[in-house]
């Protein structure tokens, strides 16, 4: 029986590590796949987590490594010895082994280095020269495993440097096919090959012209070829178009993972390294920074309801509604804030299409405004009976909204063309914005009003 992730599966595992029966284990997780395996991990006590991982083949942990969460992997890479984790990356794809070095201190980084040395040294020149590219670039994401063929092979040739090549073929969609000089000329599917006449030329059944990006292409720029053209797999080349390894769709699906989840922290102030289960000091350090600078532009927008003190002590059922028309304007804000920062991202957004991007966001707050100002202005009215209240509550409602569009726009646009990550930075702009521009508004209009709200 093959198992599954369950928690009723977690239990007995725990159970049997805490009476150390590896051998009901064993049989336990036999054949499980690798991700339910991972899942285990993930989820056992961080004093469990090695003592598991290590009942594991090395052909197995070599699946598993890459994807466990931070936290488990630290504990394991900080547990485990460096000639079985030698044996382990040994096994694994280049791109995934490169990942895993990486997060070695420098001295467990050189004994596992020499580890591999000793036992593969082809393997580790590979490593090596992988290492060399900058981690969120086509060379830092790609594998060296792209099967290069010669334009003048025939199919009969190709079949038998397959069988002789130390690969999985189901893990192979493409052939890219190369001159003598190992310059890229163009790809041929295996299922074409495999079909075509044994007296044809494999230059005579590729596709020219084959998409690729060069080794320095940034790992976004990879994402948006594979997303635009439907990719399954891209070669990558050095500036002389030589080829030096590819990278596949479940490489860029975890870019796609890490750059939105990078962007998702960032829009609220926090580091990715932030995680659930971080140290509250850890986490603390981490969220600290962002927190403060809210906190200067809380003080800065407070400041501007100081203005107002003497509107407020007059009527002071105004600050019954002074957080409707802020809070209303810091939500439109950050709506327009993340399609604006989507759209920069997919690059939809350009030089020439980004005063039609302001506008529409303007035009979107002012009819969100029209609508929900009016909503707001009537239900001030049945509330407190004063339909002067509800007139300056649905204007301010109004003036906020395409304030909110405006800023929400305009902050991200602003910060990317001075070189600065608007989604890092953003959200606390646009909201100190709206909450300055909402009190202003609200209050100003109820301090000209003054004299009919007194009556």
């Amino acid at each position: 029986m093959q198992w599954i992730f369950s928690p009723k599966l977690l239990e007995r595992i725990t159970d049997f590590l805490h009476a150390n029966r590896k051998r009901r284990i064993k049989r336990l997780i036999d054949g499980m796949h690798s991700a339910d395996l991972a899942d285990v991990i993930n989820s056992l006590d961080s004093k469990d987590r090695f003592l598991f991982f290590d009942m594991i083949s090395d052909e197995v942990a070599a699946d598993i490594i890459s994807e466990l969460h931070n936290d488990s992997r630290r504990i394991i890479l900080n547990q485990i010895k460096s000639e079985q984790l030698a044996k382990i990356i040994i096994k694994m794809d280049t791109d995934d082994a490169v990942d895993i070095l990486e997060e070695l201190d420098k001295q467990q980084y050189y004994l596992v280095l020499n580890n591999i040395q000793e036992k593969n040294k082809e393997k580790a020149e590979e490593l090596q020269k992988l290492l060399q590219y900058e981690k969120k670039t086509a060379g830092g994401i790609m594998d060296t495993e792209a099967i290069a063929v010669s334009s003048e092979f025939t199919p009969q040739q190709v079949k038998e440097y397959i069988k002789n090549l130390d690969v999985d073929i189901s893990d192979f969609h493409y052939l890219y096919v190369v001159n003598e000089d190992n310059v890229l000329l163009g790809k041929v599917s295996l299922s074409k090959m495999f079909i075509a006449d044994d007296q044809s030329k494999v230059k005579t059944l590729m596709e020219d012209g084959v998409i690729s990006v060069n080794v320095d292409t940034d790992q976004e720029e990879v994402a948006e070829l594979f997303r635009k053209y439907d990719l399954m797999t891209i070669p990558v080349v050095d500036d002389e178009n030589h080829l030096l390894g590819r990278i596949t769709f479940d490489d860029v699906i975890d870019v796609i993972d890490e750059e939105a989840s990078e962007d998702a922290y960032k829009m609220v102030g926090l580091e990715t390294e932030d995680k659930v289960f971080s140290t509250p000091i850890e986490s603390m350090k981490k969220r600290i920074f962002w927190l403060s600078i809210n906190l200067g532009t809380a003080i800065l927008a407070a400041s501007v309801v100081s203005l107002f003190e003497g509107t407020i002590n007059k009527y002071v059922l105004l600050a019954v509604f002074m957080p409707i028309v802020a809070g209303m304007g810091g939500n439109a804000g950050t709506q327009t804030l993340t399609v604006i920062i989507r759209g920069i991202a997919l690059h939809e957004l350009t030089f020439h299409n980004t005063k039609r991007a302001i506008f529409k966001e303007i035009a979107v707050g002012g009819l969100n405004g029209i609508v929900l100002g009016s909503i707001s202005a009537l239900v001030a009215y049945l509330w407190k009976g004063n339909p002067i209240l509800g007139v300056i509550l649905g204007m301010a409602m109004i003036c906020n909204m395409i304030i909110a569009g405006l800023f929400g726009a305009l902050v991200p646009i602003t910060l990317r063309a001075i070189k600065i990550d608007p989604a890092l930075a953003s959200g606390v702009f646009v909201t100190t914005l709206t909450d300055i521009s909402g009190f202003a508004s609200f209050l100003g209009l109820a301090t000209i009003f003054m004299k009919f709200l007194t009556n």
